[in-house]
């Protein structure tokens, strides 16, 4: 593994751990992005500012530098340049055809679910909207159809906000092409599947939290709980029938998470993203049951085998009596002046890992509101009481502040509150 060259394409904080993780193996890490001063070049071996929807651009770097690899990082607009890379180099690639129309389009994706019978998030037509007569039945979500990360997205309430919102999503799609959605105001959980030559294991699954406080644009994730409370619903009602639409789509490897709003009338999937998540489900798998899917998908790219492979992924499914909870703390506007508390945290009993975004001296700027670019951090527990996890979760707010000057910049954070009535 020593002599081998991996390019990963993108390069923000959570790429940059994956990136991390192949240096830890020996693997000479090359980091393709455009920003100079992205967090995964500053840890990679090598990095080159090229634009990753350049597919030539990349083609000729790879050949000038004799590539044995190539892996996408958390980024959904970057996965079909990956395949077509992978597929110019004759390089192994996770993402088939079928994966990619599904899973990194979101008019892809209804099209796919509906093939199926997985009920969608319910969606209209720009004229279905004109034709409310500015009576809106209830409120809508906009979006563009190729984006992530709560970017370019709206909450519309009325006829004039809708016509903003419309105009904030074509600036952020490319292909000029928008969704638009009832607002979900219910349950909201995630359903993470890993692939082995065919094969689907569910991995996880939990109940996602969003912040209220960010209404202008996406609701943004405050928190993750595993294992979810609707698992049970869920493996009986949609399991069986994702099993089918991933065998029709020719999946044989690598990760997927799907996101699903869940009401009285049944579960409606709304958000896939098949690559590594910047979530971090990973991160409690490897440390609750020693196996690193980041290991896996750089073994994968530079065909290395590993002989337990199989065994560990279909032993890595949470339960048991075993809890988790990622904790995202999300920042107001303005300079970040002064941190105080993370090692406070880091020595939490039930602490795994923490993501960090943001050092003092930088900016969230009111852009960045409303997506996930003001998460200031991702905190990991793990623990096999409740009652600890509890506590950890509670102590993170007691501990943590973040200033700009004078002002705590930290919007929202989770409570024990949130999460206690949701095990069953």
């Amino acid at each position: 593994m020593k002599a081998k060259k991996l390019m990963i394409l993108g390069g923000n904080p959570e790429t940059a751990a994956l990136v991390s993780v192949a240096n830890d193996m020996g693997v000479h890490t090359i980091v393709i992005d455009p920003v100079s001063n992205s967090p995964a070049k500053k840890v990679a071996h090598e990095a080159h500012e090229v634009d990753g929807l350049d597919v030539d651009a990349l083609e000729k770097l790879a050949v000038k530098l004799g590539v044995d690899g190539v892996l996408v990082g958390v980024a959904d607009i970057l996965v079909p340049s990956y395949k077509e890379l992978c597929e110019r180099m004759g390089l192994p690639c996770f993402a088939t055809g079928g994966a990619i129309k599904a899973f990194s389009s979101k008019s892809g994706f209804i099209e796919a679910c509906k093939l199926f019978d997985v009920h969608v998030t319910p969606n209209f037509s720009e004229d279905d909207v004109v034709n409310f007569q500015e009576k809106f039945p209830h409120p809508l979500l906009i979006k563009p159809v190729d984006n992530g990360g709560g970017i370019g997205i709206s909450i519309c309430k009325d006829f004039k906000s809708f016509e903003i919102g419309i105009n904030r999503a074509l600036q952020s799609s490319k292909s000029n092409q928008v969704l638009i959605e009832k607002y979900m105001d219910c349950d909201d959980m995630s359903a993470y599947y890993s692939f082995v030559d065919g094969k689907a294991y569910l991995s996880a699954t939990t109940d996602r939290y969003t912040s209220k406080k960010t209404l202008s644009g996406s609701p943004v994730c405050v928190g993750a709980f595993y294992p979810s409370k609707h698992e049970k619903k869920f493996l009986e009602e949609v399991h069986p029938k994702l099993l089918k639409m991933f065998s029709y789509l020719g999946i044989r490897d690598g990760v997927l998470n799907i996101q699903f709003f869940r009401d009285e009338n049944g579960f409606y999937a709304y958000d896939p993203g098949f690559r590594l998540q910047g979530e971090g489900f990973h991160i409690h798998l490897e440390a609750a049951f020693g196996f690193d899917q980041r290991v896996a998908l750089v073994n994968f790219a530079l065909k290395h085998s590993d002989a337990g492979y199989v065994e560990k992924v279909s032993n890595n499914k949470m339960g048991d009596g075993f809890f988790a909870c990622t904790v995202w703390v999300l920042l107001d506007a303005g300079r970040i002046t002064k941190i105080i508390g993370l090692s406070d945290v880091m020595n939490l009993v039930s602490y795994k890992n923490i993501l960090v975004r943001f050092d003092e001296g930088d900016c969230v700027s009111e852009e960045m509101l409303g997506t996930e670019k003001q998460v200031f951090c991702r905190i990991y527990l793990q623990s096999h009481s409740l009652t600890q996890l509890y506590s950890d979760v509670d102590r993170v707010s007691e501990s943590l502040e973040v200033f700009s000057h004078e002002r705590s910049i930290i919007l929202d954070l989770l409570s024990s509150k949130d999460i206690r009535s949701e095990v069953i």
